[in-house]
């Protein structure tokens, strides 16, 4: 998505402005054709941007960016050129946490449902496993949380990669 929106913003800014500029030079006013390639290309980019903002910042949820990382990737559909830099930038990065796999640490959903599930502790408990197939558990199972991962943050992390 990032590189349509930047081949996009890179038209409109290498070919359509200045087409502009020559056309009000040449003729005198911005009237087709001089200005078709701004109208066409400027509400496609648009139009692709909103759905590209939309994808940021379903994937700086799911990839724990920091807010520094999404404002660049947000800066790529204002600047141009921009946008193929961070595509490599953050496509490097999340191949990165997926290849950790069952090491990375938990996404912020499932960190929040095992603060809100978490059994209380009792003294007599030492060490066991809180029950992960109480409701709502179902609910997480097919998404991109695992169920390693759950047990993970309902234990705070305690027990290590591996120990499932």
């Amino acid at each position: 998505m990032a590189t349509v929106v930047g081949i996009g913003l890179a038209t409109l800014c290498f070919v359509g402005i200045p087409l502009q500029l020559i056309g009000l030079q040449v003729t005198g006013h911005n009237r087709w054709p001089w200005d078709s390639v701004v109208e066409i290309v400027g509400t496609a980019h648009g139009f692709f941007y909103i759905i590209y903002l939309v994808s940021c910042l379903d994937l700086a949820a799911r990839a724990r960016f920091r807010t520094g990382q999404l404002l660049g990737m947000v800066g790529s559909g204002l600047l141009p050129l921009l946008a193929f830099y961070m595509e490599r930038k953050v496509t490097q990065r999340v191949k990165a946490q997926l290849a950790l796999g069952d090491a990375a640490p938990p996404g912020p959903a499932a960190t929040v449902w095992a603060a809100l599930v978490r059994p209380p502790r009792s003294r007599g408990t030492s060490g066991a496993k809180p029950d992960s197939s109480g409701p709502g558990h179902g609910d997480l199972a097919g998404s991109e949380l695992g169920q390693s991962e759950l047990g993970r943050a309902e234990l705070g992390n305690e027990a290590g990669p591996g120990s499932d």
